[in-house]
């Protein structure tokens, strides 16, 4: 990624010109340069108006991710260091998986499409080019396995706050790994974890939102978009929430290694969509039906059975 496109995509103002000569003498680089330089951004997607004696104005993003701009926002994160961005792969969870061994620094992939995208018990997650926002997140906390049950609470969180402030919509979380808006789902996400002696040395956590109308979405009744919602790709910003994700990411996760579940606990439950509602849970090839009570300070869910028996559920598949 040029340093040079980054510096200049900071300096440009949406509400406002900065010439050429003012960019060239901050970066200490010719006209030629910021005008080439430009011209790369304008390819990426980046709507620049460009007026004589006036100099450049970022007016929009493109309508993807860009990754210059996602690239601008590792350099500001104090959670990682790098960035692989892919514009097609398999999947960003065997990448992530591929990259493990090259680096101990938490790090990020993102891809355009993936074309084999999956998720919990190895469904199939549909994820076409430039539709979704698909991204594994790899993070090195060093503690006890059992506590990557609270890990996905504090996440679900997260990424629930970075699409109802980016978007300005209201999703709900259905516990353990799914987002909801208006009862449909809109994001997935799988936690996988590399171990050693009962100790967590990698989470890797793989993310799938759907973003922009697609034609295999319309086929699953239980799918949505953000678009769908908001009804106009010009609503929908995805530095902006790229941003958010990353500034929510790195607060709950912080908080994930510093405090307890009950510190999150009434605000993960205001989230929550399963609550007073007759559910069909499946554990373990077991399914039987019940009612949600409550969440406890582990993170299990406390259900209440068709026999009138309360059972904690610690891992499951939940249908409403």
């Amino acid at each position: 990624m040029s340093n040079l496109k980054k510096e200049i995509l900071v300096l440009l103002d949406r509400e406002q010109f900065i010439s050429g000569q003012n960019i060239a003498d901050q970066l200490d680089v010719s006209r030629t340069a910021v005008w080439k330089t430009i011209q790369a951004l304008k390819e990426e997607g980046y709507l620049i108006e460009s007026v004589t004696k006036r100099g450049y104005h970022l007016k929009s993003s493109p309508r993807y991710i860009s990754p210059t701009s996602l690239s601008v926002l590792i350099n500001k994160s104090n959670l990682f260091n790098n960035v692989e961005y892919f514009t097609t792969t398999p999947s960003t969870q065997k990448e992530a998986f591929r990259i493990l061994s090259e680096t101990r620094d938490p790090f990020m992939v993102v891809a355009e499409e993936q074309t084999e995208g999956r998720g919990r018990f190895e469904r199939h997650w549909e994820s076409p080019s430039k539709t979704g926002i698909y991204i594994s997140l790899v993070l090195r906390p060093n503690i006890p396995i059992t506590e990557i049950i609270r890990f996905n609470l504090f996440i679900s969180l997260a990424i629930s706050k970075s699409l109802d402030e980016a978007f300005g919509v209201e999703t709900g979380i259905k516990w353990p790994n799914d987002i909801y808006l208006q009862d449909k789902k809109i994001c997935g996400f799988l936690t996988e974890v590399v171990s050693e002696s009962g100790v967590i040395n990698a989470i890797i956590c793989g993310i799938g939102i759907n973003i922009f109308k697609d034609v295999s979405r319309t086929k699953i009744p239980t799918a949505t978009s953000i678009e769908d919602v908001v009804g106009t790709s010009e609503k929908v910003d995805l530095d902006l929430f790229m941003e958010r994700f990353l500034d929510n990411i790195e607060v709950y996760y912080n908080r994930f290694l510093t405090d307890p579940f009950s510190s999150i606990r009434d605000d993960w439950k205001a989230k929550s969509i399963i609550f007073g509602k007759d559910l069909r849970i499946t554990e373990t090839g077991n399914m039987f039906t019940g009612r949600a009570l409550d969440i406890n300070d582990d993170g299990f869910l406390e259900v209440l059975d068709e026999e009138g028996n309360i059972k904690k559920v610690i891992s499951a598949d939940i249908e409403l």
